[in-house]
């Protein structure tokens, strides 16, 4: 009765063979190995481990890679029930060679081998069946084979896979040129033998079955295509890997386009050098000498430690970045700290340097963030932000991550009562790449396939730079602007930041804000006697001012669409002429502005500003009616009737009628 493998049995158990119900199970010794082919190897007789017998044998397999001694072949008291049972010997006139399955070869000491190795496989005992390898392999260390040694106490024995199962597969040899630690995987699920290997390696993908390039996926390296082929009918898959010199001057040029935080410094040696590498490779010259040099200078570029730090004023998205790419972004979209996937989901933080330290405000609502502890630990209940300022927690550390262009953000995240040790109560953000949650870590880099320290600092836009408008027309004001945020800023150097206090049918009163800061959600206008633009930053500890009646509404933190009921001003100049006129219903307001608003019978069309000084200019806009001198229009021509908003001079006074 023929007897078939375990693997063949496996098969049986799947539906994939059929075999009569007395069959049984049997390693099948060869007395000769006269042709190459697919074999199982054991190991019975050994000088060095008295344990292995004919009765207790070592099984020898392929290995899916080799492992990092280098040895590629497993041996196992147990015989496998797989294809791994199987090793490749292939046979040229009087010498062998060993192969794995993933395509490496043994040499003599059975490690791994780019290329064929002879060795001799000779009859020991034919009685036995058995067979000497190497010369004189052995399990000289109890589970690896190997040993090249003048003795001859090693015996193996070789059992030749059955037809009946090479039959249910179609073998598919691999080849891999341009890159010799390249390795391919096949994620069909008809192939049943090992899923990944190197250059020379076999699948066995069930038999007729119709394999697609996607079912295959080489080893990615960088600045290299790799396209992947396949013969169906020579039964071969090759992988071809060609410089693409194209695809790194476009990674490069992508890189060195940034010059935010995590980025290294602009005019940086590395930063210089890279600009030259990729001037370089759009020129003439070898095309491989181009390659060598722009990788080399992307490298350098990528480890530049010296970075630039985030900013005063500058809006980020904080982004963690795990080692496979996954990125999880800083989100407040469910009331507390969270990490989450979309990106449309993430808030922006404006920054604030603070003693070589570095604060957080959350654009949206004014928080400040503080490092999310594990569970309910920290302060605020580990919400991961507070709302009112306190250095302890809202002053954070940022170190460069090895990781490109990350950084570690560190704080503290315990409070005295949960962490005696002040040295345990510190420690950096870091997300699970499981389910983005935030876990515990001390104040150290921690990159690993599961968690990472890793954050990006991803500059955006946001309005709370102040452009100021020149006038001429103001008292004792250059120039001027409206301003308001969602979170408290502080008035900056050469700025000063009014209010209006009153406002009547004819004038808007305005009143200097006294103090450091100005509070959150509060219209201001800005005065300057520069044109510089100024970044309106976050408040810490300054003093808020208390600003009481003001007439002034704000659309901080998002636009404001005009309505009937707003009784809205908008800071305007018409025909030259700066005041507070009557903003159209629906007409928009941008973001983190102010405007004046005015519920009074008779309102005008325009409202003039005083800041406290001799009425000039646009102060001096008053009532048609006031007085019965004739009226006139702005090139001197005498009118008889005003037409409601135009601009008109009466007794030596400019006007606007209504």
């Amino acid at each position: 009765m023929k007897k078939i493998s375990t693997l063949a049995l496996a098969l049986i158990a799947m539906g994939s063979l059929s075999m009569p119900a007395s069959a049984q199970v049997k390693f099948e010794p060869v007395s000769s190995i006269d042709a190459s082919g697919w074999y199982k190897m054991r190991l019975i007789g050994s000088k060095f481990n008295e344990n292995v017998s004919s009765s207790a044998p070592m099984y020898v397999y392929s290995l899916a890679q080799a492992t990092s001694d280098k040895h590629i072949f497993g041996t196992s008291a147990e015989e496998q029930s797989d294809l791994s049972a199987y090793v490749y010997i292939d046979k040229s006139g009087n010498s062998y060679a060993i192969r794995n399955m993933n395509g490496k070869y043994g040499d003599k000491k059975a490690q791994s081998s780019d290329t064929r190795v002879d060795l001799s496989i000779s009859v020991k005992s034919s009685d036995d069946k058995t067979f000497l390898v190497g010369p004189y392999w052995d399990d000289y260390k109890k589970g690896n084979i190997g040993k090249f040694d003048k003795d001859d106490k090693g015996a193996f024995q070789f059992s030749k896979m059955e037809d009946d199962v090479l039959k249910q597969y179609d073998v598919y040899s691999v080849t891999i040129t341009g890159y010799d630690a390249a390795t391919l995987t096949c994620n069909n699920s008809a192939n049943g033998g090992l899923k990944t290997v190197y250059n020379g390696g076999s699948f066995f993908v069930k038999a007729d079955t119709k394999l697609e390039e996607s079912n295959f996926s080489a080893t990615e390296v960088k600045g290299y295509d790799n396209p992947v082929s396949i013969d169906a009918k020579a039964k071969t898959i090759k992988v071809t890997y060609t410089l693409n010199l194209t695809g790194l001057v476009d990674e490069a040029k992508e890189a060195i386009s940034h010059t935010s935080a995590g980025y290294p410094l602009e005019g940086s040696t590395s930063r210089t050098n890279l600009q030259n590498a990729i001037n370089a490779a759009n020129g003439t010259g070898d095309v491989q000498t181009k390659f060598t040099k722009l990788n080399e200078a992307l490298d350098a570029y990528k480890n530049d430690k010296v970075v630039k730090m985030p900013e005063d004023g500058k809006v980020y998205l904080l982004t963690n970045v795990q080692i496979d790419g996954t990125c999880y972004h800083f989100s407040y979209s469910t009331g507390r700290l969270a990490a989450v996937k979309d990106k449309a989901k993430a808030a922006k933080f404006v920054c604030r340097v603070v003693n070589d330290k570095y604060v957080f405000v959350n654009a949206d609502d004014g928080k400040y963030l503080v490092v999310a502890a594990t569970g309910n630990s920290g302060t605020n209940g580990g919400k991961g932000y507070i709302t009112e300022y306190d250095a302890q927690w809202a002053n954070l550390t940022l170190s460069k991550n090895s990781m490109f262009s990350c950084f570690d953000i560190g704080g503290r995240r315990y409070t005295d009562a949960q962490k005696p040790n002040p040295a345990d109560q510190f420690g950096n953000f870091i997300i699970d790449k499981k389910d983005g949650k935030f876990n515990g870590i001390g104040m150290t880099e921690y990159n690993k396939a599961d968690h990472t320290t890793a954050f990006r600092l991803e500059e955006v836009t946001y309005p709370n730079t102040v452009t100021f408008n020149a006038v001429s027309d103001v008292e004792g004001v250059s120039h001027l602007a409206t301003f308001s945020a969602p979170f408290a800023t502080v008035i900056p150097t050469g700025v000063k930041a009014y209010y209006v206090s009153t406002a009547d049918n004819s004038q808007a009163t305005m009143k200097a804000v006294e103090g450091e800061a100005i509070p959150a959600k509060t219209g201001v206008l800005l005065t300057s006697e520069s044109a510089d633009a100024v970044t309106m930053v976050p408040a810490t500890d300054e003093t808020l001012a208390t600003i009481e009646n003001n007439k002034l509404g704000n659309s901080a933190g998002a636009a404001k669409t005009i309505a009937a009921d707003d009784h809205a001003y908008i800071l305007s100049a018409v025909d030259g002429q700066t005041a507070f006129y009557k903003g159209k219903v629906g007409t928009t307001l941008g973001m983190n502005k102010a405007y004046l608003t005015l519920n009074e019978a008779g309102a005008p069309e325009a409202i003039s500003m005083n800041f406290g000084g001799n009425v000039t200019g646009i102060n001096q806009i008053v009532n048609a009616e006031q007085n019965n001198a004739p009226v006139y229009d702005l090139t001197g021509r005498r009118v008889v009737r005003t037409v409601k908003g135009g601009l008109y001079i009466k007794g030596g006074n400019k006007f606007i009628a209504r």
